[in-house]
């Protein structure tokens, strides 16, 4: 029952700030404009369906990245408001565990993220439906698309990124902390992972050490697949994407499971 009101209030109390709403938007914006500017001319020439499941599955993991610079803020307060405002003295005080008091607190931010993530497929949707595109080059509406990106790229970066978000502004007392994890798991994702396989030419590796998804699931969509699947494959998780999301949400779950036998009132 505590754990729900704390997440009650969390939620509640966020909500009303401008950052998630904003953070909505942003990537909404991205997600519409990254469709019609950076994959319309690309699906003209090469006979690509614009709402095909890997035009889909690409504009989220991209919209990932952009997502990860900007929605920071709503983990970070949800870990270390209390300290940073000087109200943990009093917070502190109530008769609650430390997993009712974290798992409210992390829950929300988690929440969150998930919903802000939905600015993504709403800006999937819009590029391709809003008008103003060729018809010739939009395939037949499948909602399984959309949801398969969400289920297995975006919620899975929400819970893995708000956990590491959580524990560095946790341990950090400062909700600004939550935006040095964004940098570190960015980097992660793009010079990491890109130097491992190319540089080093250990494609596995480059994959696996991907938090995001932007060679674990991207490349290797582009690399594998024909224009044909491409156009009609359905994103799943299978092979190195699959092990790389259990990688990953291990390793949120051990961040997790570290700050809780961490912290103390």
């Amino acid at each position: 029952m505590k754990l729900r009101e704390i997440l009650r209030f969390e939620l509640v109390y966020q909500l009303r700030r401008p950052w998630p709403w904003l953070a909505f938007a942003v990537l909404l914006v991205f997600a519409f404009e990254n469709t019609r500017t950076g994959v319309v001319p690309v699906t003209l020439p090469r006979d690509f369906v614009l709402n095909s499941p890997f035009i889909i599955a690409t504009v989220t993991v991209f919209s990932c990245i952009v997502w990860l610079l900007v929605a920071s803020a709503m983990a970070g307060e949800a870990a270390a408001r209390d300290v940073q405002t000087g109200m943990h003295p009093l917070t502190y005080t109530l008769p609650v565990g430390r997993a009712e008091y974290l798992g409210g607190r992390f829950l929300a931010a988690f929440l969150l993220n998930a919903l802000v993530l939905l600015g993504v497929q709403a800006g999937c949707l819009l590029g391709v439906y809003a008008g103003g595109v060729d018809p010739g080059i939009i395939g037949p509406f499948r909602p399984e698309a959309y949801l398969a990106a969400y289920a297995f790229i975006a919620l899975p970066n929400a819970f893995i990124v708000a956990a590491v978000q959580f524990a560095f502004a946790l341990l950090a007392g400062r909700a600004l902390a939550s935006y040095f994890a964004s940098v570190l798991l960015v980097f992660l994702a793009v010079p990491v992972s890109l130097f491992a396989y190319f540089a080093l030419g250990e494609p596995l590796l480059g994959r696996m050490t991907d938090p995001i998804g932007m060679i674990g699931i991207m490349n290797a969509m582009m690399l594998e697949w024909t224009i044909v699947e491409k156009n009609v494959r359905m994103f799943r998780l299978e092979g190195a994407v699959l092990w790389n999301r259990l990688l990953w949400l291990g390793i949120a779950l051990a961040t997790l499971g570290f700050v809780h036998l961490r912290f103390r009132f």
